[in-house]
């Protein structure tokens, strides 16, 4: 029966007629579902982002590259077990060797480079078939003889597809340069000019095939592993082994075991898809932590809103408070009063912000159409363009700790006051 007197005067406390404490309980319930409604949906387009930049990163970087340290070529039996252990390991999805090294390229007067990657056709078959969803142009089905870009590249060459560009391996252009700097320093005239004639680039001609969106898939080029090695001059060498996890998150417990298992061996170090984001990664993570910090203080406000209803009830309704007392109402139960009238308040807002933070989720890219629209922006994204829609993931536990955490603050932020209220002498609040 207390209980029920107590649930009836919190609601009637705040649907109060002729009071300003039927505003003010509205502003407070608003104040709630914004801070709520901020904690979700600010949360959960951060965690998208983030989730986003971590597909890219997998879908386009090569999850685990073994090489020996240097960089030196590795042999044909050495990659041969190194392969053979690896595939046996249930982590992996696929293994393969491959050359990697670094291309100059030039069309018609315009020069670019390249970081390629030379894969066999096992592999070439497997991984080109992950950076199918970069494909802007052309084919990627390596052959020999051709070479697959990024779309910057072939922008700078102004190539495309079946266009034929000259390359060069790095380390040709490098010893170029420091031949002619030896010609250069040459005292005899007859000398340097001869020495100018003998050095040369050994150009070879690779047909474009296609390219990717460098926005996503990166800057690498990609081509097969025999043209790799006939343009980087490896015989029958390569650079490692490639390979690709079936649950790449997982990628440096994996490390672990192949490291605890002695399979990578002696000389040789990992290259891993994580070294290429990391620090952004990590980056993206403190700057939610930072935002989460920010929200809560919205949230603390919020929570001020609630205590500040309840002190002006609790000044309002002084007089009544003290005919509770002497009536005999215990301290507990004019506690319970305002803290009961704070749980409507902070649970009322918090559906409120659940709902409307669902609602804003929902439309996300309809609203930033429209702010773009007002704004004078470009309202189309392409739908081919990296993040051409806003993103976002939700957290369930998240949702729950942040509704959990709205209405205990909100109780929390009316136990002062209400504590205040019980500890009033009915005599004095009646002669008041």
């Amino acid at each position: 029966m207390l209980s029920n007197v107590t649930l009836f005067l919190a609601r009637r406390y705040l649907r109060a007629k002729r009071s300003f404490v039927s505003v003010i309980t509205v502003i407070s319930i608003l104040g709630v579902a914004v801070g709520v409604l901020m904690m979700i949906v600010v949360s959960s387009v951060m965690k998208g982002f983030e989730g986003e930049f971590r597909k890219v990163l997998i879908g386009s970087e090569p999850h685990i590259l073994l090489h020996p340290q240097g960089q030196k070529p590795a042999s044909t039996k050495a990659t041969a077990e190194l392969l053979a252990q690896v595939r046996a390991q249930p982590d992996v999805l696929s293994a393969s060797s491959y050359l990697r090294g670094v291309m100059y390229a030039e069309r018609e007067g315009m020069q670019s480079g390249m970081d390629v990657i030379g894969l066999p056709e096992d592999g070439a078959k497997f991984y080109m078939a992950k950076i199918a969803p970069h494909r802007l142009e052309g084919s990627l089905e390596l052959r020999h003889g051709g070479v697959v870009a990024a779309d910057y590249i072939a922008g700078q060459l102004d190539a495309h597809p079946s266009d034929k560009i000259s390359v060069y391996a790095s380390t040709n252009v490098t010893s170029a340069v420091q031949r002619f700097r030896v010609a250069s320093d040459e005292q005899d005239e007859a000398k340097r000019h001869a020495a100018y004639k003998n050095i040369k680039l050994h150009a070879r001609e690779l047909i474009l095939q296609g390219y990717t969106r460098s926005e996503t898939a990166g800057q690498y080029g990609y081509t097969t592993l025999e043209t790799a090695q006939q343009v980087f001059d490896y015989g029958d060498q390569v650079s490692g082994v490639l390979i690709e996890l079936k649950q790449p998150g997982e990628v440096k417990d994996v490390m672990k075991r192949f490291t605890a298992a002695g399979i990578i061996p002696a000389g040789w170090s990992a290259s891993l898809w994580t070294d290429a984001g990391d620090a952004r990664l990590a980056a993206m993570s403190n700057e939610r932590v930072m935002m989460w910090i920010v929200l809560l203080i919205i949230a603390v406000v919020a929570a001020f809103s609630v205590m500040n209803t309840t002190i002006t009830v609790t000044t309002q309704k002084r007089r009544e408070i003290g005919v509770l007392t002497a009536l005999g109402s215990r301290q507990s139960q004019i506690i319970g009063i305002f803290v009961a009238q704070a749980a409507f308040v902070g649970t009322l807002g918090t559906l409120t912000g659940l709902t409307l933070s669902g609602l804003v989720l929902w439309l996300r890219d309809d609203i930033r159409m429209g702010i773009a629209i007002l704004s004078g922006g470009n309202a189309d994204a392409s739908s081919g363009m990296f993040l051409a829609t806003i993103p976002a993931q939700i957290e369930p536990w998240f949702i729950l700790a942040t509704c959990l955490g709205s209405i205990t603050l909100c109780l929390l932020a009316a136990l002062p006051p209400a504590w205040l209220a019980a500890r009033v002498d009915p005599a004095v609040a009646l002669r008041d």
